[in-house]
């Protein structure tokens, strides 16, 4: 990423002292990059193994989207693309809320408030979902419904507040409040048209802003970056705590015994 070009826009709005935020949260993703995972193909549903090996998959391929949505963000800022940066930007949120939602899962497993068969499936569904509804229809072997975003973003809040801030958990909603704001620019809406826009109330028309800068407010919403970010990172080192280990209960291990073969 250029940082360059990024500070002379900011510098443009006497913002470039911000610039660095943006650096230090891109220096933070890049330092969890791993080039593989080790998982085996087949194993035991439930097995706390295969658990433990595809939720580290699951992790690095969400930092790869994050990753990536945090430049497109970037790039689309410099290119003075609203649309493109906030959609950017929303998408960067439904990355951490899955993050976030992995977390929820092997959190309630190592409380023992799910079954381990339940958290694998859980993790098979984030990795090869689908909506497609031809390809759940034509699939022979068995294709999970992908996840609603939505749902996510719930459980997301919830090991937020609880495991992040520390609080109680129905105390804070930031991922799914955030996310509802930057939809309204991402579709069609009020705030997305307004960016086209310019009303002259007194000529009685509209004057249409192609080639017009970003103003300050559509601007700002860069910052709704750094809060995805922010919280990606801390929920992304968090998983290693909530990981099943070899020497999980005796109950995980039951469990993944008597678990038909995973494809």
């Amino acid at each position: 990423m250029d940082f360059k070009k990024v500070r002379e826009i900011f510098g443009c709005r006497g913002k470039e002292s911000e610039v660095s935020q943006y650096e230090a949260s891109y220096d933070e993703l890049i330092k969890r990059i791993e080039r593989s995972c080790k998982a085996e193909p087949q194993g035991d549903w439930g097995d706390p193994k295969r658990i433990r090996q595809y939720a580290l998959v699951l992790r690095q391929v969400l930092l790869h989207r994050g990753l990536k949505l945090f430049l497109g963000s970037l790039h689309a800022l410099l290119e003075n693309n609203v649309y493109s940066m906030i959609l950017s930007i929303r998408g960067h949120f439904e990355t951490t809320a899955a993050l976030g939602y992995l977390h929820s899962r092997l959190n309630s497993l190592q409380q023992g408030c799910l079954d381990s068969h339940v958290v694998d499936t859980d993790i098979c569904t984030q990795l090869l979902g689908s909506r497609d509804k031809q390809l759940l229809a034509s699939m022979k072997e068995e294709v999970f419904e992908a996840k609603q975003v939505l749902k996510m973003l719930e459980y997301a809040d919830r090991s937020i507040s609880r495991d992040i801030w520390g609080g109680k958990i129905n105390k804070h909603d930031i991922l799914a409040d955030c996310y509802k704001y930057l939809c309204e620019f991402s579709h069609p809406n009020f705030h997305s048209n307004t960016v086209a826009f310019e009303l002259d109330k007194e000529a009685q028309e509209f004057k249409i802003r192609h080639y017009d800068p970003m103003r300050d407010n559509e601007f700002d919403t860069i910052g709704y970056l750094l809060i995805s970010t922010s919280l990606f990172v801390a929920l992304f080192d968090k998983i290693e705590e909530v990981l099943p280990r070899d020497e999980c209960s005796n109950t995980l291990k039951k469990d993944a015994a008597k678990s038909r073969r995973a494809p």
